[in-house]
């Protein structure tokens, strides 16, 4: 019965997937069939005549039959708000100033179409065609640098009875361009670049392939110490991949901790050193696996309080990039931005900070790469547009996750800074000089916004304490640097933000990983029996570490007496290790406590009880003797004997 209701369910298995298969590719296939906008050219520059080109190519899928395509432009962005809808892909809703006639796309070849719009102000100059069924064309109303700014657009592709729109935006540029916007971008490395660790080392093979383009690499000693220890071919590769993406002098390294480290709650409750600890984890680690050391700015996430940027100070931290939606107001929603500036009351710390929305658009994984890149582009240049001809030099900073972008977006973006003249990319070092503090009407202090307060118990600050001599102790002892680093990071990301009881599961994690190692050592439980007293006693010491470690070996009992010592200093550096101690026997049998300990005594690697045995000792020995020796006596007497009377005899 069972075997035919098996046969059964297979089979309306197959069936189900037989229908499923039917079905699932038609609405996959609906989906991958939308255009696509591949890559387009993000700068018209207008020649004397008034006229110039950009290109688009789209991927147009499953192209058997027709395709058509309109391109509208309408008025210039005004306001950075009208970026959004154009972004979002709802568009713009006012009517365009210009339309191309429909024209065929006649290029379409391995799903891929490239054909050139012609920008025309007060010119009639002759446009070409290469895709195009007829010359597509777009003609403004305005002359020489009113035609200056960035303009949406929309392309209209129509096949068969469907058609689908694509929102873009253009920059139209006559002159030149005498103050660029200047870029910093930093190349975030957060644990979640490991999640698929082959797309993070793409990227990571761009910016090595981009040696000319200045640019950082935020070092998050999370990250580090898992590509350190890591045996895995992807984690590998990724670890050689980073390495030569900081092998161009113009790529900087720069320390990023985690987003929730609570830096004033470590001093308040002396810890001071642990600030310090938090800095220069990512900076020995980084040196470590590529040979690199940071620079000087100090990349920060989340919401730091002003007590953590008070105790960040007090380390002589001097440089510092601050999320903008940790200010109030947000320097990206307002005009004035691009400066260095000072946190109320606290001017020891030059600040940048970044840029939220352009930060967003980079790393939102809903917009095709070739989209996300003319966008984030175009942004710069609207944002070049609302100060065009500021004294002192404007930056921006940007943060880019590899995890959300990919190779074709990192590519497009770093290769459209050199066709586009309204932004140079910079290093962040000469971003932070004293000089542009206040330059151009910017503030120069701003004001954070209020974190969530952090509490510390005592039993947090105990535990911390404890766990972080006890790391200290196993790491002075190992000779393994992956091993001493992953729980160095183990306790740095315990000292986070939160409640109490965040803060206490952390610190257990930590400890955790701590006897995660404790449980590679042991010793052999075996009973062991001496022949004698002074035979040296046998001790086997087991370990299933990967590295070596330096104990000691402590001897407990009161039974016995060792001649050279009750403690024994070993190197764990196999999986069995022997040694011999020397003693004297005080009694009997005995139950000998082993105790190994790390060479300052205060981590326990094992401990067992060992019964030793003397056999030299035991009462039966005794009396054996003592039978021998009568035995003996009497033989001897009874045979002296006998020869005496056989003298008399003669």
């Amino acid at each position: 019965m069972f075997h035919r209701f098996s046969t059964w369910w297979r089979a309306l298995s197959v069936v189900l997937l037989s229908l499923a298969t039917v079905t699932w590719p038609s609405a996959a296939q609906a989906e991958t069939t939308a255009p696509v906008l591949l890559h387009q050219g993000t700068v018209v520059n207008l020649s004397r005549v008034g006229s110039g080109r950009f290109s688009t190519s789209l991927r147009i899928v499953h192209s058997t039959s027709p395709v058509s395509v309109q391109v509208s432009i309408f008025p210039r962005i005004i306001e950075r708000v009208q970026l959004a809808p154009i972004i979002d892909g709802a568009g713009d809703a006012s009517a365009p100033i210009a339309t191309t006639n429909a024209f065929e796309l006649l290029c379409i070849a391995h799903d891929k179409a490239t054909f050139d719009v012609t920008i025309l102000a007060h010119s009639h100059a002759a446009t070409s065609t290469r895709c195009e069924s007829s010359a597509a064309s777009l003609r403004l109303s305005c002359s020489g640098s009113t035609c200056n700014g960035v303009y949406p657009l929309r392309f209209s592709i129509t096949r068969d009875t469907s058609t689908s729109t694509l929102w873009s935006l253009v920059s139209v540029q006559s002159g030149q361009v005498l103050h660029p916007l200047h870029v910093d971008v930093i190349e975030t490395l957060p644990p979640s670049v490991l999640d698929d660790a082959s797309l993070s080392t793409s990227v990571l093979d761009v910016i090595a392939a981009h040696s000319q383009f200045p640019l950082a690499l935020d070092a998050d000693y999370r990250t580090l110490a898992v590509l350190q220890s890591s045996n895995i071919g992807y984690d590998i590769a990724l670890r050689s991949a980073l390495s030569k993406a900081l092998q161009s002098p113009l790529h900087q390294a720069v320390v990023a901790p985690p987003a929730n480290i609570d830096y004033g709650g470590l001093v308040a409750n002396g810890l001071s050193n642990q600030v310090q600890q938090q800095l220069s984890l990512s900076s020995n680690i980084l040196q470590q696996v590529t040979g690199r050391y940071v620079d000087s700015p100090v990349v920060l996430t989340g919401s730091p309080s002003l007590q953590s940027l008070r105790a960040l100070s007090s380390m002589h931290v001097q440089d510092v990039v601050i999320n903008d939606d940790s200010l109030s107001p947000a320097p990206s929603s307002t005009l004035e931005w691009g400066a260095p500036f000072h946190i109320t009351t606290l001017p020891s710390i030059t600040f940048l900070s970044t840029d939220s929305p352009l930060d967003d658009l980079l790393n939102n994984t809903s917009i095709t790469p070739g989209e996300r890149s003319v966008l984030a582009l175009e942004t710069l240049a609207f944002l070049h547009f609302e100060a065009p001809d500021a004294p002192a030099v404007r930056t921006i900073v940007l943060e880019l996750n590899p995890s959300r972008t990919s190779a074709t977006l990192e590519s497009d973006f770093l290769n459209g800074f050199a066709s586009n003249p309204f932004v140079v990319a910079s290093s962040l070092a000469p971003s932070f000089e004293s000089s542009l503090i206040g330059s151009n009407g910017a503030p120069s202090e701003r004001t954070l916004v209020a974190p969530s307060t952090s509490v510390w118990t005592a039993r947090n600050v105990n535990d911390l304490l404890t766990t972080i001599g006890q790391i200290n102790s196993f790491n002075q002892a190992v000779t393994s640097t992956s091993v001493s680093n992953t729980l160095r990071v183990a306790v740095a990301q315990s000292e986070i933000s939160g409640t109490p009881a965040a803060r206490e599961d952390a610190i257990s994690s930590a400890t955790s990983a701590l006897n995660a190692q404790l449980r590679n050592f042991s010793v052999n439980q075996s009973s062991v029996t001496l022949a004698g007293p002074g035979t040296a006693l046998p001790i086997t010491l087991l370990s299933s570490a990967s590295y070596s470690i330096t104990a000691v070996v402590h001897l407990i009992t009161d039974r016995l007496t060792f001649p050279k010592g009750n403690t024994v200093a070993v190197t764990l550096d196999s999986q069995t290790k022997s040694i011999r101690v020397p003693t004297s026997s005080r009694g009997g049998d005995l139950t000998l406590q082993v105790v190994v300990t790390t060479p300052n005594d205060q981590v326990i690697l094992a401990r067992t009880a060992i019964q030793v045995r003397i056999a030299g000792n035991s009462v039966v020995g005794y009396l054996l003797s003592i039978g021998s020796l009568l035995v003996l006596g009497f033989w001897w007497l009874r045979t002296n004997r006998r020869r005496s009377k056989g003298r008399h005899a003669r």
